[in-house]
């Protein structure tokens, strides 16, 4: 990995961690003492970032982290819907019972009624994470993964998580389990016609707090 692919990496995971946030200043000398590297990567890194659309121009021809408009919000979750709602159906499809096994432990984890005890949102959104991932691994369909990856980049500009709206988890956990009875029985179109209602949801949720 060379030092334009590693600073990339490391700005996307500060986005992803919350420590970047939509209107965050990208300035080119401030990244590179942070880092303890030459402008070149950086200045290599950022035009990646752009050309990405994780960036753009701002006031005073200053990076900044994109921010997103509702439409485009809207739009995002529009991809979502169809890229998660294949995931799905080739999940029920192609996942072993190992991987129907570590689903069904995921979702257990997230079952608000569950032995672990009460969750923060912030340890929902985790395990939704862990949840949505584990499908996409199932899909052993490489294209669709690297897409979704793409996809995701654009998701962790978003601000807050939507499991902190009330009563979200309890019917996230409803939504997840019945993506899951699907796959686990094999039944690819209830999966995929779940995982897009599901988006569709989480879509509203997210327009309700603000995007």
């Amino acid at each position: 990995m060379t030092y334009a692919e590693q600073v990339y990496t490391q700005i996307v995971r500060k986005i992803k961690d919350g420590h970047l946030h939509q209107g965050d200043k990208l300035v080119e000398d401030r990244l590179a003492a942070d880092l303890g590297i030459s402008r070149t990567p950086v200045r290599e890194a950022l035009s990646r970032l752009l050309s990405r659309g994780l960036a753009e121009v701002s006031s005073g021809r200053t990076l900044s982290i994109r921010c997103l408009a509702r439409n485009q919000v809207i739009e995002l979750y529009e991809m979502r819907q169809i890229l998660e709602g294949a995931a799905a159906r080739l999940a029920a499809k192609h996942a072993s019972r190992a991987e129907v096994v570590s689903l069904g432990q995921i979702l257990e984890a997230m079952n608000p009624k569950g032995k672990q005890g009460r969750l923060t949102a912030q340890n929902v959104a985790n395990l939704n994470s862990e949840f949505h991932h584990a499908i996409i691994q199932a899909t052993h369909n490489q294209y669709l993964q690297d897409q979704i990856a793409q996809l995701s980049e654009f998701l962790w500009l978003l601000k807050g998580t939507t499991f902190s709206l009330k009563g979200r988890p309890e019917v996230a956990y409803i939504e997840h389990r019945k993506i899951f009875e699907a796959i686990e029985q094999g039944k690819e179109s209830e999966a995929e016609s779940a995982a897009r209602e599901h988006i569709e949801m989480s879509l509203q949720a997210r327009l309700s707090i603000g995007v």
